[in-house]
């Protein structure tokens, strides 16, 4: 797999686009009803990997704060479940701009991971940034391979707004290069096709 595979509105994945090794990174929290369910979140494996080791470096940041795993692999009906879901809730309007459009949703390569917390165990999906684990994710994530794919400021790169619970797994050593630039990945993108072109930014 490609970890700098770049899926947005203008670049589509293909709805039959499949991730041979998932694997589990925990089972997904009902926030409804206040447990856990039998349905796993799933990663990529090398993805998931990393995603444990990162986990537990940011759970030792505020023994009051845990951060879980809240949605990862998402298949492409699945997505076209959550907008309709979002649709019938909020309006045709607003779900498309909250949700992705089905085949444009990086959760589709297995390598994208929501984050929720439980604060005094209390859960809430809806993280701020401002949460002392979360802003160790923001700050340490590309050193296991993660960047925060959409960062405050980068809107209108993006077309996303900003999502403080959303990492992506792209690999050590292009998430360094992302983060430390304050890149996105679109830019990483942009940059590299220009450089491949002998053009400049």
């Amino acid at each position: 797999m490609k970890y700098n595979i770049l899926v947005n509105k203008e670049n589509p994945i293909d709805k039959n686009f499949k991730v041979n090794n998932l694997v589990s990174v925990g089972k997904n929290y009902s926030g409804e009803n206040d447990c856990y369910t039998d349905e796993d979140i799933l990663l990529e494996e090398e993805a998931a990997l990393a995603l444990k080791e990162m986990l537990d470096a940011a759970n030792k940041v505020d023994s009051n704060i845990t951060v879980i795993p809240d949605s990862g692999y998402r298949s492409y009906e699945y997505q076209v479940r959550v907008l309709n879901y979002y649709i019938e809730k909020e309006g045709e309007e607003k779900a498309r701009h909250r949700v992705a459009i089905p085949g444009t949703s990086e959760h589709h390569t297995g390598l994208a991971i929501d984050v929720a917390i439980f604060d005094n165990g209390k859960y809430l999906d809806d993280v701020t940034g401002n949460e002392g684990p979360i802003k160790f994710l923001h700050e340490n994530c590309y050193k296991y391979g993660f960047i925060l794919r959409y960062p405050k400021g980068k809107e209108d790169i993006t077309g996303v707004m900003n999502e403080p619970w959303h990492f992506r797994y792209v690999g050590k050593d292009l998430a360094e290069e992302i983060m430390l630039n304050n890149l996105t990945l679109e830019e990483w993108h942009e940059r590299n096709k220009n450089l491949d072109t002998g053009k400049n930014l």
